[in-house]
């Protein structure tokens, strides 16, 4: 039985590293009612991790949440330390992945931290550290957590596994705008990706050189044209979350480059793509980001909508972190058109959403904010009693 266990594992690997989620699917659905029928609990679990991480890739995000959630239970059911670090790291995916919930994925993996720490598993104990790297808010600690994963790849000869913490390394020196570090980090990722025939992986890297490569005027249209390369991947492979994140990145890339004209066109496609795979979570992040593409074009009314539309679709899919988010957003759009009263008022739902959340360091934020509206509105009146209309104050 140990070997049926292992031939579904390694065939579920291989597969995922060629994108063919769809016979990922088709293999796991019949070794999981063949399972069900033996009362096989092991390879039943493995067959429902298969279809979870499949669906995932494909974008139905719904059935991989109940896949995963089986295997979650099945994995606690006969107390298998592995099969339970499994799931939990793909529960992790599925929430960030799918449903933008870093939040909830953070508390996967530290568990899963936790219990392949105590089981000496190191391959998924660097899973679990990679996870937590990917999702960090600090760059800093990205790439404490990709050295660490670097090491443990190394000392295991896991080409996939070093490819993906160097990948996060790099990413971590393009947020500090390190871009010459980050180059070199990416093309040693891709050579360990392409070690490891990991189609997809190899792709995401070739899109994320794309990045670097747009940060040069000289090198701008070869940086486009990598991230294209990658976007056809992703929508060749049916791979969702990648097709969502690279429409993003080049959508970024314009709007840096204040293309903000052909930066919306990949906005669009990015809410086209939500809609069309019927994903709250994934529109709810698209019209943020179309509120915030019409603060650049300095249209706050229609900022102020979006924006507004996003809170609304952050409530309707549980979503506090990105509501309080949104909420701020409208709260600055009303900053910068000197309402101060509203902007307060936005102001002081996103901090209370984020003291319930516990996470003081934004409540802090928003907190200073809120002071702000406070200071600027008593400035605003000392200045028309002066008879001075305030710089920047809307007619």
């Amino acid at each position: 039985m140990p070997a049926r266990v292992d031939s579904l594992r390694h065939d579920i690997e291989s597969l995922t590293k060629s994108g063919a989620f769809g016979e990922i699917v088709d293999r796991c659905h019949v070794e999981l009612t063949m399972a069900r029928r033996e009362g096989n609990a092991s390879v039943e679990i493995i067959a429902l991790l298969g279809l979870a991480q499949a669906q995932c890739s494909l974008g139905h995000f719904e059935f991989a949440r109940d896949y995963v959630n089986q295997a979650v239970y099945g994995a606690n059911v006969i107390a298998a330390v592995s099969l339970t670090i499994d799931a939990l790291l793909a529960r992790a995916r599925i929430a960030r992945e799918g449903y933008l919930q870093t939040g909830m994925a953070l508390e996967d993996y530290r568990q899963a931290v936790d219990l392949a720490f105590e089981a000496g598993d190191m391959r998924r104990y660097a899973l679990a550290v990679l996870g937590m790297g990917e999702i960090a808010s600090s760059p800093d600690d990205s790439s404490k957590h990709a050295w660490k994963v670097i090491d443990i790849a190394r000392e295991i000869k896991d080409d996939q596994l070093e490819a993906r913490a160097i990948l996060m390394l790099s990413n971590a020196f393009m947020r500090k705008n390190d871009y010459s570090k980050a180059n070199d980090g990416l093309l040693v990722a891709l050579r360990k990706a392409q070690a490891a025939k990991d189609r997809l992986l190899e792709s995401v890297i070739i899109g994320q050189q794309g990045v670097v490569l747009a940060q040069d005027a000289d090198s701008f249209e070869r940086g486009l044209e990598q991230q294209l390369t990658a976007l056809e991947v992703a929508r060749g492979l049916e791979a969702v979350f990648h097709e969502f994140m690279r429409l993003y990145m080049l959508a970024m890339t314009l709007a840096a480059a204040n293309d903000l004209t052909e930066a919306r066109r990949y906005y669009d496609q990015m809410l086209a793509l939500a809609q069309d795979i019927q994903h709250p979570p994934y529109e709810m992040y698209t019209l943020g980001m179309i509120g915030q593409w019409q603060e650049l074009r300095q249209n706050p009314d229609s900022a102020i909508i979006y924006y507004g539309r996003a809170v609304d679709m952050a409530r309707t899919v549980s979503n506090p972190q990105s509501e309080a988010r949104y909420l701020y957003a409208l709260g600055a759009v009303y900053m910068s058109q000197w309402e101060f009263a509203a902007a307060r008022q936005e102001y002081g739902k996103a901090r209370a959403i984020y003291q319930s959340l516990d996470d003081g360091r934004n409540a802090t934020r928003v907190r200073a904010s809120i002071w702000y509206t406070y200071l600027m509105a008593v400035a605003t009146r000392i200045l028309r009693l002066l008879g001075a209309r305030p710089t920047g104050e809307q007619s």
